[in-house]
This record gives structure tokens, sequence and C-alpha cells, in this order.
């Protein structure tokens, strides 16, 4: 089964613009890409000819905004991630709830520790929802905060 990948994966608002980052936040920095064909913004980034994209190394400081985006649902009233959309309308999900036993009895099969998924039928699901885990909010608090 080929699946479209719903938006995930952390992102960056820099300069007012939202670029999409390699991995977490290491250290005190961020690395940004872009596919563009043409370079997004000379001031910031600068070619990587052997991976094919623009690469900028950006201070956290600088990130007006830094998330972890995943899109997410309900199946039968419980929380999921939607890992992926098939153009036939099956998505792939990854249970979030506690009850490790209610997923089994869903129908959801476990396939790595901690993790059991399903596919189904796009009209079984609830609304489906982008999730932004704010990365900098420790960061804000530790600064406000006496």
């Amino acid at each position: 089964m080929t699946y479209t990948r719903p938006r995930s994966g952390i992102f960056a608002t820099i300069d007012g613009v939202e670029h999409v980052c390699n991995d977490y936040p290491s250290g005190d920095q961020v690395v940004v890409v872009s596919r563009d064909a043409e370079n997004p913004n000379p001031t910031l980034f600068t070619r990587d000819e052997t991976r094919g994209l623009w690469v900028a190394r950006v201070p956290v400081d600088r990130c007006e905004r830094l998330t972890d985006v995943t899109t997410r649902t309900t199946y039968q009233g419980r929380d999921c991630q939607v890992v992926g959309i098939a153009p036939n309308g099956d998505v792939g999900l990854y249970y979030l709830g506690d009850d490790k036993s209610e997923a089994a009895e869903l129908g959801f099969v476990q396939v790595d520790q901690g993790t059991w998924a399903k596919t189904v039928d796009v009209h079984e699901l609830g609304t489906l929802y982008e999730h932004h885990a704010d990365l900098l909010f420790e960061r804000w608090w530790h600064s406000t905060t006496p």
C-alpha cells in the first residue's frame, strides 16, 4: 500500500516564513531545509549539492515559532495519529491511548513496543486536525519564571 503522508515533522518560523527542519533542535541550533529550485532566502540558506537541498543552521533564539506537527483524528472515539492516507481512502493510524488492551480490542496490531497500528477507511474517522507541540515553550517558561 502506498500512502501519502499528511503534513508532519518539525517546522520553524524564521522572519515570518515557515521552514521544514531536518530534525529536533540540537543544542541551541536547528537545521532548516528547502527543496525549492531557487534559494528561498540567500541571507539564510546555502546549497548542499550532495543532498540537493538548501540548508541553514539557525540559532533557536532566532525562531519565532518551533513546532512538532502531527496529524490526528478520532477512531471509534479514541485518539489516533494519522501516519498516511492512500488514494483509495485507506488511512494508516497509530493508537494514542494509554490502554493498549483497548487498542487490541479495536483491531490495532502491535508493530513496535508501545506502537499499535491499524488501517481503516477515511469515512470511519472523526475530524482530522493538525496537532502542534510548541518546542519553544519550556525555553520561554524558564526565561520568564524566577
